[in-house]
């Protein structure tokens, strides 16, 4: 697997050897007074195979069940001896995939991690039982959804041919739309930049009609789920790719390109600064609480926990959602904008086609967590 990938097993080897989880706050950085003490830690391996790990008070051992059934105890030390290693084998790897040791591989059996990559449970790659030890409250089953900086920047909002903001083109003809889509870069794809200033050379004029109809949903599921989160939203994702596509402006991290908008003040609102900056940390909040473009969200929270992330370090940290406005602070400063493929399978823009009697042109786009 690559480098993220691996991070999840990491973070299960390393939080039942450490048995606790420290805070972040809202910068990212780890509070050393706040944590969670782990009591159990669950792992939905497939729909058919529950892996669940329960950290005893009274001793320093890790007793595992299998679909509830006891099949192992393992010392914590053990644990956190696997995950130093792991964590080794991380930092000294090279190349897109690689395997580990086969010392780490052995160990990983007997913990019973057998599918690295943990079925998703309403959005959450790992779900914990943890008491707070300044209150002694327990919470059940938090979900967290796993980070890691071992990798790539992890992802927040992933793009899809449904977050493809829409436009109506005038003035155009066909040997220039085939002019414009004959524009590749060096690696033979579309040069979107390229293609937006030979539009505005050529004159032509470029009306927004609205997002990409989402297939499943049968509807424009995009703009549904701006719409539900703020009404003015809409317009301002569309303002935010326009300013960068067609305006030329390279910023790309969050509190810039909302401070452009706040500029601008599109939708000719009072208290720019306010409101703008609340969209864009709601848009965000909800990115994180499952909204996406290709299905009709119903506004609810599907992650109680937040996110665990990966230090490069290979320190453990967890932004807690429960800690609403902190979080959402978080995601605000560390958001930025990314511009994925092009192709038709994927976010499917930057090229003129014609249908229905009229030409059209897509900007699209995504959000990863730095």
């Amino acid at each position: 697997m690559n480098k993220g990938e691996w991070g999840e097993p990491y973070v299960a080897l390393r939080l039942l050897g450490d048995r606790k989880l420290c805070i972040a706050d809202e910068n990212g950085n780890i509070k050393r007074d706040e944590w969670m003490d782990i009591l159990k830690i669950t792992r939905k391996e497939t729909n058919e195979r529950t892996v669940t790990y329960y950290c005893s008070e009274s001793d320093a051992f890790v007793d595992i069940e299998i679909n509830g059934i006891p099949v192992a105890s393992i010392p914590s030390e053990r644990f956190f001896q696997m995950s130093e290693c792991l964590k080794n084998d991380i930092l000294q790897s090279s190349g897109r995939s690689f395997n580990v040791s086969g010392e780490v591989v052995d160990f990983l059996g007997q913990a019973e991690i057998k599918h690295m990559k943990a079925k998703s449970v309403e959005k959450s790659d790992i779900v914990l039982d943890a008491r707070d030890p300044r209150t002694s409250i327990i919470r059940h089953d938090i979900g967290f959804s796993i980070k890691s900086e071992f990798g790539k920047d992890p992802t927040l909002f992933n793009t899809g041919r449904a977050s493809a903001a829409k436009y109506r083109i005038s003035g155009m003809l066909p040997g220039l739309m085939e002019k414009v889509n004959s524009l590749l870069d060096s690696k033979g794809h579309a040069a979107v930049a390229d293609r937006c200033a030979l539009l505005k050379a050529a004159g032509c004029k470029l009306e927004f009609v609205g997002y990409e109809m989402a297939s499943r949903a049968k509807c424009k599921a995009f703009e549904e789920n701006l719409d539900q989160i703020n009404p003015r939203l809409p317009y301002v994702i569309e303002r935010i790719v326009w300013n960068h596509f067609m305006e030329g402006y390279s910023e790309v991290d969050i509190p810039t390109v909302t401070q452009r908008i706040i500029d601008e003040n599109p939708c000719n609102i009072s208290r720019p600064d306010d409101k703008y900056t609340y969209m864009m940390k709601m848009f965000l909040y909800s990115a994180y609480c499952g909204m996406t473009a290709g299905t009709v969200w119903d506004g609810k929270n599907t992650v109680k926990g937040g996110y665990i992330t990966v230090k490069d370090s290979g320190e453990i940290v967890a932004n807690y959602a429960m800690e609403a406005e902190e979080f959402k602070n978080f995601l605000y400063t560390h958001c930025y904008l990314d511009f994925p493929s092009t192709d038709r399978g994927h976010g499917d823009y930057g090229a003129v086609v014609y249908e229905d009697g009229e030409y059209y042109f897509k900007f699209n786009f995504q959000v990863r967590i730095r």
